[in-house]
């Protein structure tokens, strides 16, 4: 058995207006960056000896500052949305027709999630070794890699609600089969902050 843990990015201000961030390359913001060193804490006293991030600054820059091994994967990014990236949904005209079919529709100029997923469980099937690693990515591509452990179809995917510093715990067993251990708990000191 070997320990995968999933967790999201801190809070952004575009990420707090309902938008979606894509591959804008926004940093977490002041609130989060504060909350940072107690949720670099509880991570430290998680046995983890190496960490995966995608090279979107809110997942990097942090990850690069747990002192491990770090491995910056590219297919580890959030969606593209395009045109939509930052744009509030409720702004957003014609997203109608992408919420009836999120899965298989790309905003204009983006990515539909389908490509998105498929290129983030690429990207982290070729990093997967056996010591126990910490993913710090984006929601979209940290739901792609849960469904494939649980074997959730893409549409599904999309149910699962993932807050900033959310972590998730999988144990993973040969064959490719994953037990969920935990998803979305915010860490201690995010939760008795108030913010998450």
């Amino acid at each position: 058995m070997s320990a995968l843990l999933l967790l999201r990015h801190g809070p952004t201000g575009a990420g707090r207006r309902g938008a979606p961030l894509g591959r804008l390359d926004l940093p977490v913001d002041p609130a989060g960056q504060a909350l940072w060193p107690q949720v670099r804490a509880e991570l430290a006293g998680l046995g983890l000896q190496r960490v995966l991030c995608s090279d979107l600054g809110r997942s990097r820059e942090h990850a690069l500052s747990l002192g491990l091994p770090c491995r910056i994967l590219p297919g580890l990014a959030e969606q593209a949305f395009g045109a939509w990236d930052g744009v509030p949904w409720a702004d957003i005209a014609g997203a109608e027709a992408f919420f009836r079919d999120p899965v298989g529709t790309a905003p204009p100029g983006g990515e539909a999630f389908a490509a998105c997923a498929a290129r983030a469980v690429a990207a982290l099937e070729t990093s997967l070794e056996d010591p126990p690693t910490l993913v710090l990515a984006h929601g979209g591509p940290l739901r792609a890699i849960l469904a494939r452990f649980l074997g959730l179809g893409l549409d599904r995917a999309l149910d699962l609600a993932w807050e900033p510093f959310g972590l998730t715990r999988l144990e993973r067993y040969p064959g490719g089969r994953a037990v969920l251990r935990y998803h979305n708990r915010p860490l201690p000191s995010a939760a008795a902050s108030g913010m998450l």
